[in-house]
């Protein structure tokens, strides 16, 4: 079962794309009807967890302002610089290695994954 997938506003639209083209089942802030730029984390947070999403970030505050309930799991890019085919391809990859209940946490994805 794949994870579904909720990319916050700074990642790139490119990320987007690449995932939807893998075919994963993706919402992008900026493409949301319920959401948009600017939402607060809490409303990221609580959309997660209502809708068993993924956040994927390069935001800290969800590993230090939030504890695992306030959430359904978040990836965490601790380096914004990657290029967008990097993330999105990192993304895919964690998700074909790790079963859903092994994300269900704040999970750092540092430079060890390129």
């Amino acid at each position: 079962m794949a994870v579904p997938l909720l990319l916050d506003e700074n990642l790139e639209h490119e990320v987007y794309h690449r995932l939807q083209s893998y075919g994963h089942d993706v919402v992008h802030v900026d493409y949301h009807d319920e959401l948009g730029k600017g939402d607060s984390d809490h409303t990221l947070a609580r959309f997660s967890r209502e809708h068993d999403r993924l956040i994927v970030t390069y935001d800290d505050d969800f590993e230090s302002q939030y504890d695992g309930d306030d959430y359904w799991g978040v990836l965490f890019f601790t380096d914004n610089d990657w290029p967008a085919t990097a993330v999105a391809d990192t993304i895919h990859r964690i998700l074909d290695l790790y079963p859903p209940a092994d994300l269900r946490q704040v999970n750092v994805v540092g430079r060890e994954w390129l």
